[in-house]
């Protein structure tokens, strides 16, 4: 027979214990805390990205950001609206573009290219007529005709300024724009001032980023 132990005392046994219930107070306090850690790790994935687009925006694209100053172009771009402007673009017909007004202001104006260099213009009394289709001016006989103007023919009404440059010209000289607001019965533009130098245009509208809603490409 085996010897019995001697003095050997056996082990009790372990009781688990039991999970304190959490209160309605700590479980939110839980999911805060998760909330935030879960924010600050986006936070760490997205900066780098931010930062690369910040930088291609910026320098590669040669691009810079420009607040909306008023009412002029609604409903395209609303007052205080915030876009980004493409300094080596060339401006385009219908494009919006941002420039120094050549009247005293200290804001850049933005508006839509409507006349190009080399399109057909002529006046009769405080119309201007633009043209960019027509090879030659309508017969003077035909020029307040609209039946008889030549297709794609705009006509504005020009104050007393831009008609005395614009009467010089029979073409949009090199390098020179006419301009108008998408708010036409609330807004200063070429018809009060004339033409803009190409020399002013800061560049053309390609993106608004601001408010969040309206996120998107200009057109």
């Amino acid at each position: 027979m085996a010897p019995k132990e001697v003095g050997k005392k056996t082990a009790p046994p372990v009781r688990k214990r039991k999970k304190r219930k959490l209160t309605k107070e700590e479980i939110e306090k839980r999911k805060k805390k998760k909330r935030k850690e879960n924010v600050i790790e986006i936070i760490k994935f997205m900066l780098p990205i931010v930062i690369v687009a910040i930088f291609v925006f910026f320098f590669i694209l040669n691009t810079s950001p420009h607040m909306v100053d008023g009412d002029s172009m609604k409903p395209t771009l609303m007052n205080k609206d915030r876009v980004i402007v493409r300094r080596t673009k060339v401006p385009e017909r219908y494009e919006i573009i941002t420039f120094k007004p050549p009247v005293k202001s200290e804001y850049q104006y933005v508006k839509r290219v409507i006349g190009m260099p080399g399109d057909l213009v002529w006046t009769e009394g405080n119309d201007l007529f633009i043209n960019h289709q027509a090879e030659s001016l309508p017969k003077e006989s035909a020029m307040s005709a609209a039946s008889e103007l030549p297709d794609g023919t705009i006509k504005v009404n020009i104050s007393e300024e831009c008609l005395e440059q614009m009467s010089q010209f029979k073409k949009i000289p090199t390098g020179h724009y006419f301009v108008l607001g998408d708010n036409r019965n609330n807004s200063s533009d070429s018809r009060a001032f004339g033409l803009v130098d190409g020399n002013a245009i800061e560049g053309v509208v390609s993106f608004r980023f601001a408010p969040f809603k309206e996120i998107g490409w200009i057109k």
